[in-house]
């Protein structure tokens, strides 16, 4: 819990949430996407249901806002990051079920709700890191460390999914349990880079603090803690916070953003990588070898983004890139198995071009908006809405994605896949997103935070 005491400190502090956050990126990936969607699919759960499953991240984000009053009280994040970042080992345990002699009933329910409660830790120490590592990066320098630590975790993360794939082909006709045991071997080794990395690094924060401004600890704090807890003070119930949140116009633009963004997103892309599998037949390697591959494209612009976010503006920066999303979003929606290799390869290189920029792009357009005091609870709030908000969107498209299946689209006597419509309907949707940051965002005058970068008392 030791205080940053020098600029060499800080970058310490930097380069150990960069490890721990390649180690956080690549459980992510090897927890969800085509990796979960296999194992899901080897348990019996159908592609709708496939989609809604991975997209209970968002709806455990509900978590978070019935713990704002609890956050409030936190005068360091540290414990919590580090103790709800050992929960993902709940990951791990998924990849074991396979091995049990039940039906695939009982192993389907048991991945839904290991996969929904490490999901609510995950969901519940998010803010907190997000607070933490924005407490350590100066404002002026957000975009340079952000894309450079992304371009660290797509490294880790493309080269890791690149074995991960190699791995399921090799054993796809063998047996495919010792796959699944083998992921989750490399799942539970990323979670102890992951703890120990959060568990080195320091924190801008005093916590209690004596007469003479120094940073009480053990008996001290504590005794301070219990004073603190018998002083009056005014309390605010999370309905208050809430509506505080919400009469201020910067939050407000932040949140609509995120929310059409949310919107786009899980109306379409939770349900793509169980068509690639199922419906395009593609091979694990060949996906695992073009990811890694546009990856390395997007290590090389990333930085150069990071640059320009810094000289131009983080809005600027993600309404292009939010505009390639959604290029890709409409590469995707025209993507059928006679064409399926070329195009997944050309969709994965416009992806590569976003997702160089949006999520620190969204991430940084909220920093510059929300309040420094109120930043950790807005972004609670933020999280919490949108997430569950983005449950409600892929059930929607679950249900959609059924009926379409049902319903045997043809157009000219060419077959429509139903992933082709959501695709389609996201790109739309995409696209007016990149007009509300033109004329909503953009628009916006960013007030500088000299704070971050210090240690706050």
């Amino acid at each position: 819990m030791a205080l940053p005491e020098s600029k060499s400190d800080f970058k310490k502090s930097r380069i150990c949430f960069t490890v721990g956050d390649s180690a956080v990126q690549t459980i992510i990936q090897l927890s969800g996407g085509t990796f979960l969607a296999t194992l899901m699919s080897f348990c019996g759960i159908s592609d709708a249901n496939i989609g809604i499953i991975t997209s209970l991240v968002s709806l455990a984000a509900i978590s978070q806002i019935f713990l704002i009053n609890y956050f409030k009280k936190l005068k360091k994040y540290k414990f919590l990051v580090c103790f709800t970042a050992l929960q993902r080992l709940l990951f791990t345990v998924i990849y074991f079920i396979p091995l049990l002699s039940i039906s695939s009933t009982k192993k389907a329910l048991l991945i839904v709700l290991l996969y929904f409660a490490g999901q609510i830790f995950v969901q519940i120490g998010t803010p907190a890191s997000q607070d933490w590592i924005a407490s350590l990066v100066p404002s002026r320098l957000r975009g340079k460390y952000f894309t450079i630590k992304d371009s660290i975790a797509v490294f880790v993360v493309s080269s890791t999914m690149l074995i991960g794939g190699i791995i399921l082909d090799f054993f796809k006709k063998r047996n495919p349990e010792d796959g699944f045991i083998i992921i989750g071997s490399l799942i539970f080794i990323l979670v102890m880079i992951n703890f120990i990395a959060f568990s080195k690094m320091k924190e801008p924060k005093i916590s209690y603090m004596n007469t003479e401004g120094k940073e009480m600890h053990g008996r001290l704090a504590k005794k301070a803690k219990e004073y603190e807890k018998t002083s009056p003070h005014e309390k605010k119930s999370i309905f208050n916070e809430i509506r505080e949140a919400f009469s201020d116009r910067k939050f407000r633009k932040a949140f609509i953003l995120q929310t059409m963004y949310t919107l786009s997103f899980y109306i379409c892309l939770p349900f793509n990588a169980s068509y690639q599998i199922n419906e395009l037949s593609l091979p694990y390697t060949f996906i695992m070898l073009v990811i890694f591959i546009a990856n390395l494209y997007r290590i090389y612009i990333s930085p150069k983004l990071g640059r320009l976010a810094d000289k131009y503006g983080m809005a600027k920066l993600l309404r292009y890139t939010l505009f390639a999303l959604g290029l890709n979003m409409l590469s995707n929606a025209l993507t059928v198995p006679g064409n399926a290799y070329p195009l997944f390869i050309l969709s994965n290189v416009i992806a590569s071009t976003a997702w160089a920029f949006v999520g620190i792009g969204l991430f940084g357009v909220q920093l510059d908006f929300f309040r420094n005091d109120k930043r950790m609870i807005w972004l609670t709030i933020v999280s919490s809405v949108s997430g569950v908000f983005g449950f409600v969107v892929s059930i929607l498209g679950g249900k959609l994605l059924d009926i379409l299946q049902k319903s045997n689209l043809h157009i000219n006597g060419t077959p429509i896949y139903a992933q082709q419509v959501l695709n389609l309907l996201g790109f739309l949707i995409m696209l007016f997103t990149v007009w509300y940051i033109r004329f909503y965002i953009e628009t916006e005058k960013i007030d500088k935070n000299h704070k971050d970068g210090r240690v706050t008392v």
